[in-house]
């Protein structure tokens, strides 16, 4: 089994942020299959042996743009909430803020999302624990919320899944949006998620 080793983070290296994030484009528009080393060496102005200097081939690509993405989550959305002491405003501040990050850098969200069975397979459990760490301190502040609010009747892990399955669907709407800006997409996401279409029937 290959040694885990983390690639360059959202710190580390700004010439390999640039590299990841060309990269998780090309991926987006032509697919993970059909978009070589070459493709990505030429958009990112490197020859594919300077290319080798920071990836190793595609599927330790893969593994480090959805690393990259997780650093962004941590950085961008999971620390800010964590400096907030009233559960209803986390609970905010984790939604709008990965909904921001979504339209913010859509293309290496949407492989965060979608390409986990094109990962290598000693790449996998590492990444599942990375994405896990976020689910679970999402359900856990829903977990607060619901029981200071006496919605006894509401099942956090449920609804974690289902706020995350609803800011998912910004990944494909981020390709065909409407014209909503940022800010409008993160009202009305924030809006739907937290408070519903209508008044809860009786």
């Amino acid at each position: 089994m290959p040694t885990y080793q983390k690639p360059p983070t959202v710190n580390d290296d700004a010439r390999a942020q640039d590299i990841y994030r060309e990269a998780a484009r090309i991926i987006s528009e032509k697919g993970f299959d059909a978009t070589s080393m070459g493709d990505i060496a030429e958009t990112v102005d490197l020859t594919k042996g300077g290319l080798y200097y920071y990836i190793k081939g595609k599927k330790a690509l893969l593994f480090a743009i959805m690393n990259f993405a997780l650093d962004l989550l941590e950085e961008r959305v999971m620390a800010p909430a964590r400096a907030i002491e009233t559960p209803d405003n986390r609970l905010a501040t984790l939604l709008g803020g990965y909904v921001r990050l979504v339209l913010q850098e859509p293309a290496a969200m949407g492989i965060l999302v979608s390409e986990d069975e094109k990962l290598d397979p000693s790449y996998r459990p590492r990444i599942m624990e990375r994405k896990r760490a976020y689910t679970d301190y999402l359900h856990a502040v829903i977990g607060e919320v619901v029981a200071a609010r006496g919605h006894s009747d509401i099942d956090p892990a449920l609804a974690a899944f289902g706020i995350l399955g609803l800011v998912h669907g910004v990944v494909h709407w981020c390709q065909d949006g409407d014209g909503l800006s940022e800010d409008e997409v993160v009202a009305q996401v924030t809006r739907i998620a937290l408070h519903g279409l209508v008044s809860p029937l009786p």
